[in-house]
């Protein structure tokens, strides 16, 4: 399989395990609607592209218009509420991804909220 198509499979698990951890509701509004996954750390730092710390559970309204288009409050409530700590941590690190292995951690880590 083409590393492109493994990327795409990494990402749309990534994507499902972040909604499932969140309970399947916008983690800002509560709402169940029109949920998206969105990367704190944006999806081209690698290290951290299929890291379900990186995500947080939005609704489209939360995610167009608060973490896209209000960055500085949107980035204070990710201070408030992610270990965001972590993250920076992690951010710079370098790491060559296997994603036929990030692929089966994902699909683990789905299995274990079932």
């Amino acid at each position: 399989m083409k590393a492109k198509s493994k990327i795409k499979i990494c990402d749309e698990l990534w994507s499902e395990l972040v909604k499932v951890r969140a309970g399947r509701k916008c983690e800002i509004c509560g709402t169940i609607h029109y949920l998206q996954s969105h990367h704190i750390v944006p999806r081209t730092c690698f290290t951290l592209r299929h890291d379900v710390k990186n995500g947080v559970c939005l609704c489209l309204k939360h995610h167009l218009y608060f973490a896209h288009k209000d960055v500085l409050a949107f980035s204070k409530w990710v201070r408030e509420h992610k270990d965001i700590e972590y993250l920076e941590s992690r951010r710079n690190s370098k790491s060559k991804n296997d994603y036929s292995l990030i692929e089966l951690y994902l699909r683990n880590k789905l299995n274990d909220f079932k």
